[in-house]
């Protein structure tokens, strides 16, 4: 399904996206959107929503089941996947 609407352009180069529009989107105030605009003159604008820090949840890992979890446990967690998703370069030593 199409969705079609109007807006006008600021004298500071700023446009209003309609309510219809974000409403579909689902965009509120602090996501951002994402413009492509193509030899031809079409204009795409695609809605990136903010992420919650819990989206990626499942990625963390934590110890085997059994015991509870204790706030060591899940810090020490977040910082081995920290490390090992964003290892950093090394380092000159001398």
């Amino acid at each position: 399904m199409s969705y079609k609407a109007s807006a006008t352009l600021t004298s500071k180069g700023q446009v209003t996206l309609p309510a219809p529009i974000r409403e579909r989107l689902g965009v509120t105030a602090g996501d951002r959107l994402d413009f492509d605009l193509s030899a031809s003159g079409k204009l795409t604008v695609t809605a990136v929503k903010r992420r919650s820090i819990f989206e990626n949840f499942d990625e963390v890992r934590l110890p085997p089941r059994g015991r509870a979890r204790t706030r060591k446990d899940i810090d020490e967690a977040i910082a081995a996947t920290i490390v090992e998703k964003f290892p950093r370069p090394g380092r000159r030593r001398g």
